[in-house]
């Protein structure tokens, strides 16, 4: 026997042996065919030494009669990965890779999912008419009210594109199903106008990964199905119509070999095509703000990053842009850091939510509400419990007229308290929100700003002169900090140059580097209150497509301009931080989640290896587990219990990524954050995959492919097509199961029968029967969460398409159905709270092409295996192409498409020269900066909202305090005459008496 390697790939080098006299025991039904009868024994060495491995292989292939998955091949899969993939159910969670699931058994899945799928739809009928509010929204009527509290200075109701408007869908026919006829022939127009672009450009990718799989299936049939089934390999169940039924060197190779290039550029095509509409949507929403946008100014306006200390100043960064676009700059707003001003907004809106609590109380059951104070009040599902008044000692002072200061622990009058509290709030923010617009306006140094943007002027315009003259003389290049023309030509001394030349400098320009990144610390921890974040409006678009395509300053990382997102994608409380700060932690959680990946394993592992019979077992008190039902018990949490352990840790894993892009990373954008998640969420749904089918390490392949570099191809060729009956019931099951569920919305209707059933909606506010009706966190669609699932199956589907294409038509299936729901909720729930004009959507096609190189270099590896090297050539320049590609649509797509052309935005501006006389200067205010004085929000249903608000906003507040008490008189004679209820009476004469009211609200 030839050397072999001495390491844990290679054990089988040393052992090799076959031994075929068992054959029989092996179930060759588990292929779809029939047992085979025993053949006499052979033995064969294997090496990687030896040049006649193929051929041996076949002799041993043929010999073994059960085509490539014959027992051979099993022993041979065990002593290369010390695993045998047999050995491993994926619905058990046992040891081992993930085992075949043969024809038999996928039916009988196909017949339980079957009926699952029967049971959600019709569970979705059922409640999609008991809960019109969960399941069509939109065309129920049910309107979002948004509360002044929660908006941002951009975050204006479109007209007529609220849940309100007139639905897309007739979601009230009784007929099952009717809803599906409405949905198809809603036209794309249609979809876009009720969902936005993102949602438009979602739905654009499920079609495209449709076309994909349909047109593959399609000649898949007609092509790959006859030459595979005429192979003469042997093979039976789903590798009857695979490669493993070609002969071992078939001329046949070269079917599957052309079809992988036609079928490359054929996605090339496709996807070619949907970025070119892709642009066009892009250009327009960059033109025209079409979507779901509220503001138009957007489009008009660039977030600037790392703006210098000078320049830290609404006032001065007005002047610096004005000095190089004269006349053509509107408004500027520089974030601030707020952390106290946010504190004090947060308890505002508790106080003012208290209030309205301690009214409907009021009206609910006509007593006055009492509670002890700094006490404690459960939150649950976004609905805060009623004071829980017990114990606590009484307080006899009345605190709206003595203003007296109540201790904690005291009894008091809920109405009073929280009046007198929410005006001494109102008026402290005031105070604060006028303070911070004044420091943001001033700036750090109005002086030090002022001789900078001169300075910076003065350098462009002496390099100008210089260049047209002619004069190339180099000029200083150093940080613009001091001001002294005199001081920076100075003449070094003598002992500087010396240092200098020995290596000085280099020492000094580090300490420069490192007390650079110190400064960029201090700013983002210690949190300075101007930060380097700000926005600027332009008043065309003209000048906005030249600020945002010329570099502005000579250093490339000082005043770093993009095109700003809409103001409801913004983060605010995560705009202040420095870019360079963001982009270190985000390095950081990259190589992090990129070792998690690697090492991915080892929670599996775990999960296989705790979740068992006789791990429960060892528990004190659960031995009568292994026993019960004569051990059938026993089998069924052997079986499943992994399954659902590692499912939660996959359903886990997006919300983590989430977290860390919000908390850890600072993202400032909605769509910055699921972007991220997309990418992180796909790659780590690969590794699941490959730990899935090998059960090994990827950091054990990675070893190998470094000692054996040739190796790459081959452990893709010899795992993944060996487990293609598994991925077709995966996708099958994710069709019949999945998308139903995403359908029935489950999380939002079990939400609203809880809170049915739990909370009385009397005692409920306004915001709370909102939240209840339509709760703002599932009214979204979360692209984070849905693009990687579309990228997973679209990625099996194109491993497989070649060497087994029975899993096309399933998988054209899925993208079928899933077009139809996700087109429903789009138009009948779906109502997103940003628009970010399809930012998704090339990510999303990133991604599917390097599901296409995976296919390719899998095809190719298996290729290699079945004894087609020349094929194997001929593949190897798809996946360089595929790269190329890669640039090439960034190029041509993805880049044009992050601002306006300048041609563009001339003829725009030509169309539209007034567009800026309906800006406003706050759009970019940060919204805690925007907030009015809030007041409690009445109750819609409630016979003191248009009373209370007409007499307290309208009348009281529009008076002086002479002629006030002769209107309070007026009115309350007229509310004696009217025939309201004892306790409207007293509760409008309560507010008409109490002075608290009156002095937090402005008279002006």
């Amino acid at each position: 026997m030839a050397s072999a390697p001495q390491h844990r790939g290679h054990r089988w080098l040393q052992q090799g042996q076959f031994d075929l006299n068992n054959q029989n025991s092996y179930e060759a039904a588990d292929f779809g065919g029939q047992s085979q009868q025993p053949q006499p024994q052979h033995q064969q060495s294997f090496s990687y030494a030896d040049n006649n491995q193929q051929q041996q292989f076949e002799q041993v292939r043929l010999k073994g009669g059960a085509g490539w998955y014959d027992e051979g091949r099993r022993n041979e899969q065990t002593e290369i990965w010390g695993y045998n993939p047999y050995d491993y159910d994926p619905f058990s969670g046992t040891a081992g890779g993930a085992n075949d699931v043969n024809t038999s058994s996928f039916l009988t899945a196909l017949e339980l999912n079957a009926v699952v799928f029967l049971v959600l739809i019709g569970s979705y009928e059922v409640f999609r008419r008991l809960f019109p509010n969960v399941y069509s929204p939109k065309s129920s009527g049910t309107r979002t009210r948004r509360r002044s509290d929660d908006s941002s200075g951009g975050d204006r109701l479109r007209a007529g594109g609220d849940c309100g408007a007139a639905p897309a869908v007739n979601m009230t026919t009784r007929l099952p199903l009717g809803w599906v006829s409405s949905v198809v022939r809603t036209s794309w127009s249609t979809v876009r106008s009720a969902g936005g672009l993102d949602s438009y450009m979602f739905l654009r990718y499920i079609r495209l990964c449709f076309r994909i799989t349909f047109t593959s299936a399609l000649w898949g049939i007609i092509i790959l199905w006859p030459v595979y089934a005429t192979g003469g390999g042997g093979a039976g169940g789903w590798y009857f119509l695979s490669m493993a039924n070609l002969t071992q060197g078939s001329q046949k190779l070269w079917i599957p070999t052309t079809f992988i290039w036609l079928q490359t550029l054929y996605v090339i095509f496709l996807m070619s095509d949907e970025y070119k509409h892709y642009l066009e949507c892009r250009v327009d929403f960059l033109a025209r703000g079409e979507g779901m946008v509220t503001n138009v100014q957007h489009m008009y306006s660039l977030i600037v990053e790392r703006i210098p200390h000078e320049l830290r100043g609404d006032r001065a960064l007005f002047d610096y842009f004005n000095r190089l676009f004269p006349g053509k700059v509107h408004s500027t707003a520089v974030v601030l850091n707020l952390p106290d001003l946010e504190r004090e907004s947060q308890r505002r809106k508790r106080v003012q939510r208290r209030l309205e609590k301690s009214l409907v109380y009021l009206e609910a059951t006509g007593r006055r509400p009492r509670h002890v104070v700094g006490r404690k009040r459960i939150r649950c599902c976004g609905i805060e419990s009623s004071p829980l008044f017990f114990g606590g000692k009484s307080s006899n002072s009345n605190s709206d007229e003595d203003g007296e200061v109540l201790r904690r622990g005291e009894k008091v009058d809920s109405i009073n308290y929280y009046t007198r509290e929410l005006s001494l709030m109102n008026e402290r923010m005031s105070r604060m929100q006028h303070d911070k617009i004044e420091l943001a306006q001033k700036g750090n140094d109005t002086v030090r700003a002022s001789q900078w943007i001169s300075h910076a002027i003065d350098r462009v315009s002496t390099v100008s002169n210089r260049a047209l003259s002619g004069n190339r003389q180099s000029q200083d290049d150093g940080l613009i900090t001091s001001f002294d023309e005199s001081r920076r030509n100075r003449r070094k001394p003598l002992a500087l140059i010396i240092l200098d030349r020995i290596g000085i400098d280099f020492i000094s320009g580090g300490l420069d580097y490192i007390q650079q990144n110190i400064d960029e610390v201090v700013d983002s921890v210690v949190g300075v209150t101007m930060s380097s974040t700000g926005f600027i409006s332009f008043k065309d678009l003209s000048t906005l497509a030249c600020a945002v395509k010329t570099p502005l300053f000579h250093k490339p990382d000082v005043l770093v301009v993009r095109m700003a997102p809409e103001p409801r994608d913004l983060i605010w409380e995560n705009a202040h931080v420095n870019q360079a700060w963001s982009r270190g932690r985000e390095f950081t959680a990259n190589t992090l989640l990129a070792v998690g990946a690697i090492l991915w394993s080892i929670p599996v592992a775990s999960i296989q290896a705790l979740a068992t019979v006789d791990t429960l077992a060892s528990v004190t008190g659960m031995d009568w587990i292994q026993t019960l039902h004569g051990g059938r018990v026993a089998s069924f949490v052997n079986g499943y219990l992994p399954v659902v352990l590692l499912l939660v840790i996959i359903m886990v894993l997006p919300h983590i990524f989430y977290a860390v892009a919000l908390y850890y990373e600072d993202r400032k954008t909605q769509s910055d954050v699921q972007r991220s998640v997309i990418g992180r969420y796909f790659y780590y749904q690969l590794a699941n995959i490959f730990i899935t089918v090998t059960a090994g390490s990827i950091l054990e392949s990675l070893n190998e492919i470094v000692e054996h570099p040739t190796n790459i191809l081959a452990i893709l060729g010899k795992t993944l097509p060996n487990v293609v009956g598994y991925f077709v019931a995966f996708v099958m099951t994710k069709m019949l199961c999945g998308l139903p569920i995403v359908l029935l919305r489950l999380p939002p209707l079990m939400r609203t029968v809880f809170k049915k059933v739990v909370f009385r909606e009397k005692y409920l506010t306004q915001s709370e029967l909102d939240e209840l009706q339509y709760p703002i966190k599932f009214r979204q669609l979360w692209y984070g969460w849905e693009y990687p699932n579309l990228l997973l199956v679209i990625t099996i589907c194109f491993v497989y398409s070649c060497i087994s294409p029975v899993i096309l038509p399933v998988g054209s299936a899925f993208f079928g159905l899933a077009w139809l729901i996700y087109k429903n909720q789009i138009l009948t729930v779906f109502d997103p709270g940003y628009e970010s004009g399809g930012l998704m959507f090339p990510m999303a096609c990133h991604r599917t092409l390097i599901g296409l190189i995976c296919g390719q270099l899998t095809l190719a590896g298996y290729s290699i295996i079945r004894g087609g090297f020349y094929q194997a050539l001929v593949i190897f320049p798809l996946p360089i192409i595929t790269i190329k590609m890669l640039g090439v649509f960034k190029t041509l797509y993805i880049d044009p498409g992050e601002c306006i052309s300048v041609e563009r935005a001339v003829e725009l501006d030509a169309h539209n020269p007034m567009a800026a006389s309906s800006f406003d200067a706050d759009v970019y205010r940060q919204p805690v900066l925007a907030e009015t004085i809030v007041e409690p929000q009445m109750r819609q249903d409630s016979a003191l909202s248009s009373l209370c608000k007409s007499i307290t906003v309208n009348l009281l507040f529009r008076v002086d305090e002479t002629n006030r008490s002769k209107l309070i008189s007026t009115l309350s004679s007229w509310l004696t005459e009217l025939k309201l209820c004892e306790v409207t009476r007293h509760f409008i004469k309560s507010l008409l008496s109490s002075t608290s009211l009156y002095n937090y609200v402005n008279p002006s």
